[in-house]
């Protein structure tokens, strides 16, 4: 009797191990019965970062369930997977499938032609650098003499296939107990700054131009190692910098921080025509709500600034001098970043102009020299 207790308590322990393993094998299998597309995606920002909550992980759910599951997603935030400038090579070498994102203004001499979103500008925010951005990527205008595009001159070259989302706020100058309201204040601070465009405009202003860690930051300033930094305000509490600074000049956009979804071609074309229009149409649906989450969030931190007793300054209210010193390094940012490029045989020229009338379509502007380039 014992032994045919044990043999039935056997037999249905392997019943319910079977059932289970049956339920596993159906968990991995679309509605149709098909074996879903199991695709893996590597960031190097954070799950609490704004890009992650606000485009990256509701676009993965949604391409998901619109797919009714024939797509699925193994996602790795924060470095955890591939190191920061890595991901072509991981792209490339098949460790992951999707780099999200792909920052091409950390490799410059690869993709030198998208740093134009970082183009200092008189007004925008960052719904207004979303659209203009995902308007440059979709663009079919030809910047070439053989008809290419800016997408398949900076990114089809290399055999990728991107999506944009939205850059980040804009830049301004903020500071720790420094105002800048004249020349000479420019020309007496030191500032971090975070891209190649940011020290060209420091050099036009007079800045000295400081090269650091964005996580380094908190401890240089608060020991006087310089006076501030060309940052977003909606960026401050990722770093801290709520604590630091009191003083910030708006009214001057010191450009957008861009960066894209990235596949390569041939990983992109091996997915069915359905899926890629689900993850394009998704992408386009999220482009907005990307771009309002960092101007929330700068809301939320400015207000919190102002009540520490923290002063935000409009261009319009420093000395009138100093106002047009700043134009006029705008101005020359523009011109410098387009003969650069130029002469190494990159039409700047026509990728400024493209970038200047989508800002300005979607509610920018620009300085009027930079309207009359032609």
């Amino acid at each position: 009797m014992m032994l045919r207790r044990k043999m039935s308590v056997l037999l249905i322990s392997l019943t319910l191990i079977l059932a289970s393993c049956v339920q596993v094998d159906e968990a991995t299998t679309t509605t149709d019965g098909e074996e879903p597309i199991e695709l893996t995606i590597s960031s190097l920002v954070s799950s609490q970062n704004g890009w992650w909550q606000g485009f990256f992980s509701p676009w993965m759910e949604d391409v998901e369930e619109r797919t009714d599951g024939k797509v699925v997603f193994d996602a790795y935030t924060s470095r955890e997977l591939v190191p920061t400038n890595e991901e072509l090579q991981a792209l490339r070498n098949g460790t992951i499938d999707i780099a999200a994102p792909l920052w091409p203004l950390y490799d410059p001499k690869r993709f030198p032609l998208t740093e134009v979103t970082v183009l200092p500008l008189l007004e925008s925010d960052t719904v207004i650098a979303a659209r203009a951005f995902a308007d440059l990527i979709y663009s079919k205008e030809p910047i070439t003499d053989d008809g290419k595009t800016f997408t398949e001159l900076e990114y089809g070259e290399k055999d990728l296939k991107v999506i944009p989302y939205s850059p980040t706020q804009q830049y301004v100058m903020s500071t720790k107990d420094y105002p800048l309201e004249t020349v000479e204040d420019f020309r007496q601070a030191s500032l971090r700054s975070p891209t190649r465009i940011h020290e060209i405009f420091a050099g036009k202003i007079g800045v000295n131009s400081v090269s650091i860690p964005s996580a380094d930051m908190f401890d240089a300033i608060n020991r006087g190692a310089f006076e501030g930094a060309f940052f977003s305000v909606a960026d401050w509490t990722g770093y801290g910098m709520q604590e630091v600074f009191n003083y910030t000049l708006e009214g001057i956009n010191l450009g957008h921080f861009s960066g894209v979804w990235a596949m390569t071609e041939e990983n992109w074309n091996s997915l069915p025509e359905e899926v890629q229009q689900v993850m394009v149409d998704t992408a386009e649906d999220h482009l907005d709500g990307s771009g309002q989450i960092w101007e929330d969030r700068a809301i939320e931190i400015r207000e919190e600034a102002l009540n520490k007793g923290a002063e935000f300054v409009h261009l319009e209210d420093i000395d009138e001098d100093a106002q047009q010193y700043l134009i006029n390094g705008m101005v020359d940012t523009w011109h410098t970043w387009i003969d650069e490029h130029e002469q190494n045989g990159l039409p700047a020229r026509e990728v400024a102009i493209l970038w200047r009338d989508l800002i300005i379509k979607h509610g920018g502007d620009v300085p009027d020299e930079i309207k009359a380039i032609e």
